[in-house]
C-alpha cells in the first residue's frame, strides 16, 4: 500500500510542475481518504518510509548521472528539499530527467525496516541496472518459486513482496523488455501491479509505468489503486496515484488535464542516448 508519483521530460519543464506534485504526495501520505475507505480508520497515512530515484541524461554516454534516496521516516516528516537534483550538468544544459518517488504503507504481514523501503535496485540479466517501485501486493511465495530462478525461502520470509517482485523483474529485464514479459507477472497479482521501473544500460534506458488491479476487488480498492497520467505540451509526462489527483487539497493546480490510466495499461518510454547530438525518445502504450 503506497502512494507514488513520477515524471519524465526535459529538466526545465519537469522542474516547473513537479514541486506541486511532490507537495500533493506529502499531503496524501499524511492523510489518505482512499486508504481509510478501503482498509479502515487505522490506515490513515503512509508512514513506513519513502524513497526516490532520479536519472539525469544529457547528450552522449558520458553525460549520465543518478541519485537514490531512501528513508525509514515518513515523507511528511523527512521531506524532500529539492524539486529535482541539481548538478553542474543541470546548470549547463537542459538534460532529460526521469524520476519517481514512493511513500510506503506496509501491507499486513510485511516487514517494516530500512531494507524494505523502496525503490529497489538489482542487476538485470544482461548486466543492466533495474530500479523498481511498486504499489499493490503480489503472491510472493508463488512468485519466488514459479518464475525464473527459485529464491531461497529465508530471503522470501525476510523481505517484502515488492522486493521479491523486483528481483524477478530483474531476471527478465533488458533493452528488449516488453508487454509480453510484463504480462507473465499478471497471474501473481493479489491486489495491484502499479509500477514505476527503469532499466538502465550503458547507452539507453527503458522506463515503464502503469497500473493493473484486480477487478474482483471491492470498489473502494479500485479508487485506491487507480493511477493518472498527464502530458504537458508534449515536453513532459507525469503520473500519480489516485489520492493526489482526486482530492482538490492535494491536486497540482498547474497541471489540469489528468487522464485515468485504465487497469492493465502501461507506458514504455525508450531513450537512446548513444548519439552525441540528441536523445531519441520513443513512447509506447500497451495493455497486459
Amino acid at each position: 500500500m503506497c502512494r507514488l508519483i513520477g515524471a519524465l521530460g526535459r529538466y526545465s519543464v519537469v522542474g516547473q510542475y513537479y514541486g506541486e506534485l511532490i507537495k500533493g504526495l506529502i499531503g496524501a501520505s499524511e492523510y489518505d481518504p482512499y486508504s481509510v475507505r478501503a482498509f479502515g480508520p487505522q490506515d490513515t497515512s503512509h508512514r513506513d518510509g519513502w524513497g526516490r530515484f532520479s536519472l539525469i541524461v544529457g547528450m552522449g554516454v558520458d553525460r549520465v548521472s543518478s541519485a537514490m534516496y531512501k528513508s525509514l521516516s515518513p515523507i511528511f516528516v523527512d521531506r524532500p528539499r529539492e524539486v529535482l537534483p541539481q548538478t553542474d550538468l543541470t546548470d549547463m544544459s537542459d538534460p532529460f530527467v526521469l524520476d519517481f518517488v514512493l511513500a510506503r504503507a506496509a501491507s499486513t504481514g510485511m516487514p517494516v525496516n530500512y531494507l524494505s523501503v523502496q525503490p529497489f535496485e538489482a542487476q538485470a540479466r544482461d548486466g543492466s541496472r533495474i530500479v523498481v517501485i511498486h504499489n499493490g501486493s503480489v503472491y510472493k511465495d508463488r512468485l519466488a518459486r514459479e518464475i525464473g530462478t527459485e529464491i531461497p525461502e529465508e530471503i522470501v520470509k525476510k523481505y517484502s513482496d515488492s522486493y521479491i517482485l523486483a528481483l524477478k523483474l530483474a531476471e527478465f529485464a533488458g533493452k528488449d523488455f516488453d508487454r509480453e514479459i510484463l504480462k507473465q507477472f499478471k497471474d501473481y497479482v493479489k491486489t495491484a501491479l502499479n509500477l514505476g521501473m527503469m532499466i538502465i544500460s550503458e547507452d539507453s534506458v527503458v522506463k515503464v509505468f502503469g497500473s493493473y488491479y484486480r477487478r474482483n476487488l471491492p470498489r473502494e480498492y479500485w479508487d485506491y489503486y487507480k493511477m493518472y497520467v498527464a502530458s504537458v505540451g508534449g515536453e513532459a509526462l507525469f503520473y500519480a496515484s489516485s489520492t493526489i489527483i482526486d482530492f482538490a487539497e492535494y491536486r497540482p493546480k498547474a497541471v489540469s488535464k489528468w487522464e485515468e490510466i485504465p487497469s492493465g495499461k502501461y507506458f514504455f518510454a525508450r531513450l537512446d542516448f548513444s548519439k552525441t547530438k540528441d536523445i531519441e525518445v520513443r513512447i509506447e502504450e500497451h495493455y497486459i
